[in-house]
Formats: structure tokens, C-alpha cells, sequence
């Protein structure tokens, strides 16, 4: 059991609610979707979720919730609520389950907050 860092890297400066994905990555290589991105941990992990800016230090990424989307549900609720980071401990008996969910996040430019509700959809593979 050991406590896995997700790090979401937004481009502060660019996103938009309608252009999500090109100002957004997990420091996966090319050709590899945010979709497609896949975190493997074990049961009885705990997952942390953070962002940050990839621009300037002075904005910042606030991850709000973790949203179970498809798949088994691994963790024992369907949302995880935070305010800038957000974890969750994977249940003993999901091994070898798949969960796709969704990570939404809030950005401020200088404290100044971004408009609107910033949503992204990785998934997670537990080890059998």
C-alpha cells in the first residue's frame, strides 16, 4: 500500500471550457490521449490527485472532484471531493479492475479564477 501521485499540468494561460485536452497532460508521451492515459496501482493504494500550472507559479490548478464514468467503481464512493487536491484509497477486493473517471478542476490566473468548470477523463487499472 503506498500513496500514488497523479499530477495533472494545465496550461494556465490558454485552456478553455470548449479546448480542455490541448492545455492539459499528465507528462505521458506523444501519442497518448488524456482519454487513453493510464495510471496501474494496487489495491489499497491511496491516489492523490493535484494539478499545476505549466506556465507560471502564480496560477494555480484546484482538482474539486474525482468522478466515477464506467467501468468497475474502485473506490468505495463514486465521487471524491477535495479542494486542490483530491484522494482516494482503491478498495482491497478491486484487483484487477478498470475505472475510467473524471477529474474536474477549477484555474486561477493570479487569483483571479478562470471561467468555468474544467473536466478531463483518465483511467486507473488496478493490479490483479
Amino acid at each position: 500500500m503506498a500513496d500514488v501521485l497523479i499530477t495533472l499540468n494545465v496550461d494556465t494561460s490558454k485552456i478553455s471550457v470548449q479546448n480542455v485536452d490541448p492545455f492539459c497532460n499528465f507528462g505521458q508521451g506523444p501519442g497518448i490521449s488524456n482519454e487513453d492515459f493510464l495510471t496501474i496501482v494496487d489495491a489499497g493504494d491511496t491516489v492523490i490527485w493535484e494539478g499545476v500550472s505549466s506556465i507560471t507559479a502564480s496560477d494555480t490548478v484546484n482538482i474539486t472532484n474525482i468522478n466515477y464514468s464506467g467501468g468497475s467503481s474502485v473506490f468505495n464512493s463514486n465521487n471524491l471531493t477535495g479542494n486542490g487536491r483530491v484522494s482516494g484509497t482503491v478498495r482491497n477486493n478491486a484487483r484487477g479492475e478498470q475505472e475510467k473517471y473524471t477529474i474536474q478542476f477549477t484555474v486561477f490566473n493570479n487569483g483571479t479564477r478562470r471561467p468555468g468548470i474544467f473536466s478531463i477523463d483518465p483511467k486507473l487499472q488496478i493490479n490483479p
